[in-house]
């Protein structure tokens, strides 16, 4: 564990104030009304967190979820399977209140519980173990000084019954509805002030603070209640209340010598709880639906939000693009907001230029010591929910703002990709850095301008800052046809399909090779520009016969005719017009290492609602 990377994200900073958590306290929970079950185990070795996981599924997991699945949602059912693994043709036979409860729980909560497990080592029991009442909680935000904001909304409903007794017996009364007049309050000083840039992070010590935070930001994405850590021999139980934005925890459970009850038993009455507190907190929702009430805490980015100040921005269209190219050139340091679903910054992550533009005249690569920032010398950036994740990271729409000595503002939409890992970190370096080669190059077509690199000092990210370059074909192509599914075929005008060839071959000119060309990466924007993105695979090593490949991938994707396209092979020139032996070494080569299409990355959580039939 102490190997791995801190397990506050750079995300988890920039939960909504309403709904961070303020205090945590002991409690224990009451031992009351379980009955015996006898189960034997095999003896397992927990070598690290996934095996310490199976084995709780395994040994209490799987048989306490289907008791509870018996016991509040299929009583009625002759079955002892868990709703959450039950199949199609064990649904046929249960009654229509049965089935409501169900997708009332699937439509309303993709997670219902997060469970955090530890590999069974010393400093995971130790951080465990450690952990008592006395110790203080402070949620961790970045340290960006001057620039504040609140959320005045309200957090969402706790369960009205008494599953969990907690002194919280009563809803509170800011969930049960009202007007809001202000959905957030911003406060800006006149200078800012950031934490300084550590050359090299830290190693990290593991603190329990930290992965209670992650797992209480987890429990608000996904609007959970019960949240447990477990390292095999030791665990905790904690229980969200939301309105007081406290989490109860309970003391170390010993799950080996546990007395009374038996660890099984334990969670038979955890898992039904589960399922109680996710069905009465549905019915609240779809009570309030029922009534015309938004969900306050998911709807953050319906508000308006309103500022102190108000400016009037220069009119986008009347706005010169290089203009603004160079004012956030000169730019070091860019303020990151974040502001969809459950994420309104308390205070912005000060991310530092570490990189220069790509523009013509910003070549000189900068490390800036300053500390402290006026308006005019920093932009301001506004991201929206992600557009795209990968092997290197997260990509964001991104709203700029540069506010002008003169007090004006000039708004843009750009997009900034985000990378987090040291892996994700070395490939989005290597992308820039095809990027800046191109940029020295004489004019290419279709290459998207990338505005620099900036870090952040608290989380260590690393962000690219760069024009938006429109949807992908494959996006476009999931709109124009409606399916959902995998695309199997791109449709594209002749006029896109000779713009991106031609951007293809300006690379290869360049002496690049992307190496990554399928339909996610040609964008096409609503000037009918076409560019190819996402160069982490890229390589400066190119020869003729594999530009051609390339060439024909492309083609693959876009078909045209007839591709007539002159390179030399082996000290021979060729003009190659779909010869069949030149099609059959493409697909011996490259049939596994290139696609057309890509299918969303799916995931699977430790706790959740199958997907059952809808009808």
């Amino acid at each position: 564990m102490a190997d791995q990377l801190p397990p506050v994200t750079f995300y988890d900073r920039h939960i909504a104030s309403h709904l961070i958590l303020d205090d945590i306290k002991g409690h224990k929970f009451s031992k009351k009304g379980y009955n015996v079950f006898h189960l034997e185990s095999d003896t397992v070795l927990l070598e690290d967190a996934y095996s310490v996981g199976t084995f709780y599924n395994r040994f209490a997991g799987d048989i306490s979820a289907s008791y509870a699945s018996k016991f509040v949602l299929h009583p009625d059912l002759e079955i002892w399977d868990s709703a959450v693994r039950i199949d199609t043709e064990s649904m046929d036979n249960i009654t229509e209140p049965s089935k409501d409860k169900m997708k009332r729980l699937l439509r309303n909560y993709h997670r219902l519980a997060t469970w955090d497990m530890f590999a069974m080592t010393a400093p995971s029991t130790s951080v465990l173990r450690t952990w008592t009442k006395d110790m203080k909680f402070a949620w961790e935000m970045p340290h960006t000084l001057g620039y504040k904001t609140i959320s005045n909304l309200t957090p969402p409903p706790d369960a009205k019954q008494d599953i969990i007794s907690v002194g919280m017996t009563r809803r509170s009364k800011s969930c049960q509805g009202g007007s809001i007049n202000k959905a957030t309050t911003t406060k800006v000083n006149k200078d800012i002030i950031i934490p300084r840039l550590r050359p090299d992070r830290h190693h990290y010590r593991p603190n329990f603070r930290h992965y209670i935070q992650h797992a209480w930001a987890t429990a608000v994405i996904y609007d959970s209640t019960f949240i447990i850590f477990n390292c095999g021999r030791y665990e905790r139980i904690g229980f969200r209340h939301r309105g007081s934005k406290t989490l109860y925890l309970s003391g170390i459970i010993d799950t080996v010598n546990i007395p009374d009850p038996s660890y099984r038993k334990l969670h038979v009455g955890l898992h039904t709880a589960i399922l109680q507190d996710a069905l009465d907190r549905s019915d609240f929702k779809d009570a309030q639906l029922k009534n015309g009430r938004k969900r306050s805490a998911h709807h953050l980015d319906d508000e308006e939000t309103p500022s102190s100040k108000r400016f009037k921005s220069n009119p986008l269209a009347k706005t010169d693009p290089s203009e603004t190219s160079n004012e956030i050139a000169k730019r070091k340091l860019a303020l990151v907001k974040l502001h969809y679903g459950v994420y309104c910054s308390p205070a912005p992550s000060a991310f530092v230029r570490v990189g220069p533009s790509c523009e013509p005249g910003h070549a000189k690569e900068e490390h800036p010591k300053q500390t402290k920032y006026k308006a005019h010398e920093y932009l301001a950036l506004d991201l929206k929910e992600p557009i795209g994740k990968g092997a290197v990271g997260i990509v964001h729409p991104a709203v700029v703002k540069l506010t002008m000595e003169s007090g004006d503002i000039l708004q843009h939409n750009l997009v900034i990709k985000l990378a987090f890992s040291p892996k994700q970190q070395e490939k989005l370096l290597d992308e820039y850095n095809i990027y800046v080669h191109l940029s020295q190059k004489k004019v290419i077509e279709g290459i998207v301008t990338v505005h620099g690199m900036f870090r952040d000092p608290d989380s260590g990210a690393l962000g690219m800052l760069m024009d938006d370059a429109g949807q992908s074909l494959y996006c476009r192509e999931r709109e124009r046809s409606g399916n959902v599914d995998v695309i199997s075929t791109i449709s594209a005008t002749e006029e896109e399909r000779d713009a991106f060839m031609r951007t293809l071959k300006s690379l290869h000119d360049a002496g690049v090779r992307h190496n990554d060309i399928h339909a996610e990466n040609l964008l096409i924007n609503s000037r009918n520009e076409v560019f190819i993105v996402d160069f982490d695979r890229a390589c400066l090593e190119v020869d003729d016969v594999e530009n051609m490949l390339e060439l024909q991938v492309m083609n693959k994707i876009l078909p045209i005719m007839k591709l007539h396209i002159g390179y030399s092979v082996q000290g021979h020139g060729h003009c190659f017009e779909h010869e069949h032996w030149w099609i059959n070494l493409i697909r011996q080569l490259y049939t596994s290492s290139y696609r057309c299409n890509v299918a969303p990355s799916t995931y699977t959580t430790m706790y959740y609602i199958s997907n059952m039939p809808r009808g």
